[in-house]
């Protein structure tokens, strides 16, 4: 009876899966496909890709800050019709209703001199009065006007943003290629995790039905009296965890395949039939070139340089809020009041005029507050400093132990490879040595597990060379198989096209 319903549920759970399988179309993947369908479709591709437009346009409001702006201003109206209070001569107050407009408008240029801080706009201007009450309605103006701005002692921020943000747009520019590399990383992890289910699986359906055929044997051989008890009791327990083993590889399948399937972007309804790569290149990485393309090419080394400068320019800053002035100069032509607008630009009713105003805030007595100031400054200069040699260690580490794994992997999977290949032999020959009645079944036992362990560890160590290697691509934006830089300084974001261009360096 037990074996009845045993056989019943075998039959049942063999057509649902075989339903399912008829049910899905097959999508064959290989390593680089995957990677590829990734880099178009993940989400973490979708953020790289956004980071780096991000980068663009940041860089491209810092570079329209230095050219010249044409600016209109103005108040157009300052409509008021109310009751107001205005003292007299004599002290009183006396309350007048007005009604009256007061307008102003504006337009010039403004422009930024980076190398001094100096703001220069040339602009014309024009007031209109209107009076409601007497309907009376005047003008003045000021037909052209040069205002020269300059802050004296203050940091410049325009020598610091040269400095910087050149550098954070080259960081952005490298930190999009990292971020694609990642993804290839990512993409490569969870397709060989993929792989390793469907080989479990796989390794599971082999011994469900080798499992089989033993009990099938133990059975006929006990009814003619050359097995034992306790060796069928052996095999339909094996039986049995043969068939729970299934289930579950046929579980972690699918649970793997949603995974793969959702990062690279698949969202029809497909079953994966992956196909590892077909060979495993092999090839030297010197420590000292993969260090030197990573200080050249990663993000994380700007990161120092950007430390540094912002810790100068805090200090910098520091030192120049001990003393703040401004000179403002004013040069132009100014009319009187006219009621005609026409007389606002015309010379006999219009002048020169200039005005030159110093503003400055020079403490006398700050209680120790801009000694404090500084001494703030240097000391989060001294911390930048230790943080950068800390991660410069932390950076070269990291390089060197990627290098040294990388080659530690290429060479298990050689051993790998050689233990695979025996077990798998040792195998077949216990296995015939069982049929023919040679070994019993707990060598048989120990020959499936061997051979199992030994296709399993092989794929891990496909999986681990792998990412290895993505890794170390990543690490060093170079890639030491093809021998190409995977990250080109000439590439630039096309806000037109919406695409990455190459243009030439002037």
């Amino acid at each position: 009876m037990n074996n009845m319903k045993k056989v019943i549920f075998s039959i049942i759970a063999l057509c649902c899966f075989l339903g399912t399988s008829f049910a899905q179309e097959t999508k064959v993947l290989t390593l680089e496909e995957t990677i590829r369908l990734a880099k178009a479709n993940s989400r973490s591709a979708k953020q790289a890709e956004t980071q780096r437009t991000l980068g663009y346009w940041s860089y491209s409001v810092y570079r329209s800050q230095l050219k010249p702006q044409l600016l209109l201003q103005g108040t157009l109206p300052r409509y008021e019709n109310a009751t107001r209070a205005y003292q007299q001569p004599d002290g009183t107050v006396a309350f007048r209703s007005v009604n009256q407009n007061n307008s102003n408008l504006s337009i010039g240029l403004e422009q930024v001199l980076p190398w001094t801080n100096t703001t220069i706009s040339l602009d014309t201007r024009l007031v209109r009065f209107d009076n409601y009450a007497t309907d009376a309605t005047t003008y003045q103006g000021d037909p052209v006007g040069l205002t020269i701005s300059q802050p004296l002692f203050a940091v410049n921020p325009w020598k610091w943003d040269r400095l910087i943000e050149p550098q954070r747009y080259e960081q952005s520019k490298r930190e999009y290629v990292q971020r694609m590399e990642q993804t290839a990383q990512t993409a490569a992890r969870f397709f060989f995790q993929l792989l390793i289910e469907q080989k479990n699986l796989e390794i599971a359906v082999q011994n469900e039905q080798s499992n089989d055929t033993i009990y099938r044997i133990e059975q006929g051989r006990y009814n003619i009296g050359t097995s034992t008890e306790d060796q069928i009791l052996q095999t339909e327990l094996n039986l049995l965890t043969a068939n729970a083993e299934a289930q579950q590889a046929r579980l972690d399948v699918q649970s793997r395949s949603l995974e793969l399937r959702n990062f690279i972007g698949l969202t029809e309804d497909v079953q994966l039939e992956l196909v590892p790569p077909s060979e495993v290149p092999e090839f030297l990485i010197d420590y000292e070139t993969a260090l030197q393309y990573a200080k050249d090419n990663r993000s994380q080394y700007l990161d120092f340089q950007l430390s540094r400068l912002e810790a100068e320019r805090s200090l910098a800053d520091a030192r120049a809020r001990r003393f703040n002035a401004n000179l403002d100069i004013t040069f132009g032509y100014n009319s009187i009041s006219t009621q005609s607008l026409g007389d606002v630009y015309s010379p006999d009713f219009n002048s020169t005029g200039s005005t030159v105003t110093l503003n400055f805030r020079l403490p006398v007595l700050d209680g120790g507050r801009n000694r404090a100031r500084m001494n703030v400054a240097r000391e989060n200069m001294k911390l930048t400093e230790f943080n950068i040699e800390q991660e410069q260690i932390n950076f070269e580490q990291e390089i060197a132990n990627a290098v040294r794994n990388f080659d530690q992997i290429r060479n298990q999977i050689d051993i790998s490879a050689k233990a695979q290949e025996i077990a798998l032999r040792g195998f077949e020959i216990t296995n015939g040595r069982y049929l023919a009645g040679k070994v019993g079944i707990l060598d048989l036992n120990r020959a499936r597990e061997s051979k199992d362990a030994a296709v399993r560890n092989y794929v891990s160590a496909l999986q681990q060379y792998w990412v290895a290697y993505y890794e170390l691509r990543n690490l060093t934006l170079y890639d030491f198989h093809n021998k190409e830089l995977l990250y080109n300084p000439l590439l630039e974001y096309d806000p037109k096209t919406d695409s990455v261009i190459e243009v030439q360096k002037k």
